[in-house]
């Protein structure tokens, strides 16, 4: 921007229209190479902020993962001494598994609403 404002000078008497036209399109050029720089500049600092709040993401999803197993471990823990460890178990997982089923069927319908084809009229 600055090349601009040092190329603007007052135009002199003998400047053709052409010359003038020539040093226009030159400053709208480098304006328009000033912009994208610019646009590429702030693409570049958002994408860097996406991944970075990705890796957070991702971590808080590990250490959350790691807390559900000590919790599992924990209600085996606790039931294996009134029901033994069988039962326990087969306690623990079909809960699990109830509790996934249910998740992954709400999920589903999540996707079904979001492809349907909406009626006309409706």
């Amino acid at each position: 921007m600055s090349e601009i404002l040092k190329n603007a000078g007052p135009a002199s008497a003998d400047d053709s229209v052409a010359t003038l036209l020539s040093r226009a399109m030159s400053d709208v050029e480098e304006v328009a190479r000033a912009e994208i720089e610019l646009r590429k500049a702030t693409l570049f600092a958002k994408v860097d902020e996406a991944k970075a709040g990705v890796v957070l993401l991702v971590a808080a999803a590990i250490i959350g993962l790691l807390a559900l197993i000590g919790l599992v471990v924990g209600v085996l823990m606790i039931l294996t001494p009134l029901v033994g460890p069988i039962w326990a178990t087969v306690i623990v997982v079909g809960v699990l598994l109830v509790v996934a089923g249910v998740l992954g069927m709400m999920g589903i319908g999540h996707f079904k609403r979001m492809s349907a084809v909406p009626e006309v009229g409706a």
